[in-house]
């Protein structure tokens, strides 16, 4: 199974890494992906606005992925969602796993910017981790 673990180093992602590594297997392929120069979309949003915040971000988890089948990806782009969504369509990936970023407002919740936008455009399955 190929699966794109979107991941911007905030806890969200961090937990999303955590979880999916429950059900992934050690011949699984799984890209870590992280989108560079997105414009923001709400306050609590991380922005990765240059290469080597994101290689650093990225070496702070790759240890927990150690034993694992893992490719790593910088994309740059002002669109998280179809930056990600372009790429599993070029390595022809199974599943797409991302953490959420709830916002609460008026006693509810809704899914961050780039988690709801992944869910609605893309073709492949989106699992969204809470």
């Amino acid at each position: 199974m190929k699966v794109v673990l979107a991941y911007d180093g905030s806890d969200y992602s961090k937990k999303a890494v955590f979880f999916a590594l429950r059900f992934l297997k050690k011949e699984d392929e799984i890209h870590l992906v992280t989108v560079i120069r997105e414009a923001p979309k709400s306050p609590e949003q991380v922005i990765i606005d240059s290469e080597e915040k994101a290689k650093r971000s990225i070496d702070e988890i790759k240890s927990e992925l150690e034993g694992y089948n893992v490719k790593e990806k910088i994309l740059e782009s002002n669109d998280v969602a179809d930056s990600l969504i372009g790429y599993c369509k070029e390595i022809g990936c199974d599943l797409i796993v991302t953490g959420s970023r709830g916002l609460t407002g008026l006693k509810k919740v809704i899914l961050g910017s780039v988690s709801s936008a992944l869910v609605s455009k893309s073709p492949y399955p989106v699992l969204v981790v809470k």
